[in-house]
């Protein structure tokens, strides 16, 4: 159940992602391209490192099924006490 969560979150904010960096490319029309990254590029950079992040947290989901996700939660909002 918990995997469904995060993929949804996941696809919900990766196309916001999306659409965002689309509209800002097509509205952004500079000449001077030389020494930058082509869109197409770093769209596939950051969709490789979406995709590394989304399985680490998968792994890390898989193998610390001892704690608590409440406990995780605390931890990384660092609302430990």
């Amino acid at each position: 159940m918990i995997f469904t969560f995060v993929i949804i979150a996941f696809i919900l904010a990766w196309f916001f992602i999306e659409i965002t960096l689309f509209l800002t490319y097509k509205n952004h029309n500079d000449q001077d391209d030389k020494g930058k990254i082509s869109y197409k590029k770093f769209i596939w950079y950051l969709r490789l490192i979406a995709f590394a992040l989304l399985l680490l947290i998968f792994i890390y989901m898989q193998y610390s099924e001892e704690l608590s996700f409440k406990k995780a939660i605390q931890y990384c909002l660092g609302i430990i006490k």
